[in-house]
């Protein structure tokens, strides 16, 4: 996998080289694509993970907060995981990469009762 990555708006970076987000997320979906995203002269790993195992995914609130959803909060997960706490993520053997406030789309609330502005949160998960 790359050693690093960053993403701004649709663009990610990896190692140097940028992708938009739809093609990275085919890539990192894919060990495949990846080896072919770095080229032959990187070194590749000689363990293959093995197959339908998924490396990375992505889990978001259901609902909008005005403060980091607590502890028993679930997040729905891609890749079929489900939902899962965050406790439950860490309990499986992922890592958070990322974390994102997603402000709400427009025509809904924008803040809480309580004045606070309003988020969904999503979660970048890899192994």
């Amino acid at each position: 996998m790359a050693a690093f990555i960053f993403r701004s708006g649709d663009s990610v970076w990896v190692d140097g080289k940028r992708y938009t987000w739809e093609e990275w997320k085919k890539i990192r979906d894919d060990p495949e694509l990846v080896k072919q995203s770095q080229g032959a002269a990187t070194p590749q790993p000689t363990a293959k993970p093995a197959p339908g195992e998924v490396r990375a995914a992505s889990c978001a609130t259901a609902i909008y907060h005005d403060e980091f959803p607590s502890e028993d909060e679930q997040f729905q997960c891609s890749a079929g995981l489900g939902a899962l706490t965050r406790q439950q993520i860490l309990e499986k053997g992922w890592k958070v990469d990322l974390i994102e406030k997603i402000p709400p789309p427009a025509g809904q609330p924008t803040q809480s009762p309580r004045g606070l502005p309003l988020f969904s949160y999503k979660l970048v998960i890899s192994r």
